[in-house]
């Protein structure tokens, strides 16, 4: 038997330079979490949806990325 379980997700977007190049950069990632009843709070409560998506903001707003290039960092 399967279950499946609603994902909340948001998507992060945030530019920047890269410091070997100088050249703009753009990076997008995205987090998630699925309403269940195993993703609870520290009280041991079953969260809400409102508590997750809270969570999953914060930690796309505290996300931040590399912004070098892959081909800037072999080169490095």
């Amino acid at each position: 038997m399967n279950i499946n379980f609603q994902e909340i997700a948001t998507t992060a977007t945030k530019s920047g330079v890269c410091p070997i190049c100088g050249k703009r950069v753009v990076r997008r990632q995205r987090f998630w979490q699925t309403d269940n009843p195993w993703n609870r709070n520290d009280d041991g409560t079953v969260k809400t949806r409102d508590e997750i998506y809270a969570d999953v903001k914060a930690e796309a707003d505290a996300w931040v990325p590399d912004f070098t290039h892959a081909k800037c960092a072999v080169l490095s």
